[in-house]
């Protein structure tokens, strides 16, 4: 009898396995975007357990194309768990995204390759120019209604430099994250030439404060120290500090 309930048991197993792998990738859209502020994903075809979109849009940024593939092994812990990849020209990454039994979705060991100008020219009012490679790496994403929550990782700007509308050469720089829903918060933990310390933090509704001390070292350019002069307070003792806040 005991095996009987052990066939039965797996055949159950298999045909839910195999009625759910039959589920449509329409499925995976509308989980996402009714759980992910401002996502939307654009020409999606195969199925919950594997699948593509087209493109991803995330804050009217356009992302490239998604891959998904479902992990099997999520299961034993009560999750559904996807091995994800972002490609674009411009853009590349990679991690796992998945939804617990209360419906709330998670990231886990994410990482972003981005093309700064891309980025920071698609929130800036001032055009911009800039060279390096923008990397971003999360250990855990609680993804909220707004801001993240649970948010715990960095991002690091590799050869950064401001090329229009200042020259301006900033080396490596480093900002670790968090964010807890109500604040997204950086604070530098490596500040290249600039010899930059301090912390940033984006808060709702687009709002933001930047609290920076910068100890500049010698082989900064004249014209970058005439622009901290302009757009800095120096103390007594060499330092510049910026503080400012406002809307995106």
């Amino acid at each position: 009898m005991k095996r009987i309930w052990r066939y039965l048991a797996l055949g159950v197993t298999v045909y839910l396995l195999v009625l759910v792998s039959s589920f449509p990738a329409e499925r995976v859209k509308t989980m996402l975007e009714s759980r992910v502020a401002d996502l939307s994903l654009h020409a999606v075809t195969g199925s919950v357990f594997s699948g593509q979109a087209r493109q991803l849009v995330y804050q009217g940024l356009n992302m490239g194309t998604l891959h998904w593939q479902f992990r099997p092994v999520a299961l034993l812990l009560g999750r559904a768990e996807y091995r994800v990849e972002l490609s674009h020209a411009d853009n590349h990454g990679q991690g796992k995204i998945g939804i617990t039994p209360l419906g709330r979705i998670y990231g886990r060991d994410l990482e972003l390759m981005l093309l700064p100008d891309r980025v920071i020219n698609h929130y800036s009012p001032v055009a911009v120019s800039t060279s390096g490679e923008l990397n971003l790496v999360l250990e855990t994403l609680d993804f909220g209604g707004g801001l993240p929550r649970d948010l715990a990782g960095r991002v690091v700007w590799q050869d950064a430099a401001v090329l229009e509308p200042a020259d301006i050469v900033l080396g490596d720089v480093e900002v670790a994250l968090q964010g807890n829903g109500e604040e997204l918060a950086g604070s530098i933990t490596r500040g290249g030439v600039l010899g930059a310390s301090g912390d940033l933090a984006l808060l709702p509704g687009g709002h933001y404060r930047v609290n920076l001390v910068l100890r500049p070292d010698n082989d900064v350019s004249t014209e970058t120290l005439d622009l901290l002069e302009n757009y800095a307070r120096i103390q007594a003792n060499g330092d510049y500090v910026v503080n400012a806040s406002g809307q995106l």
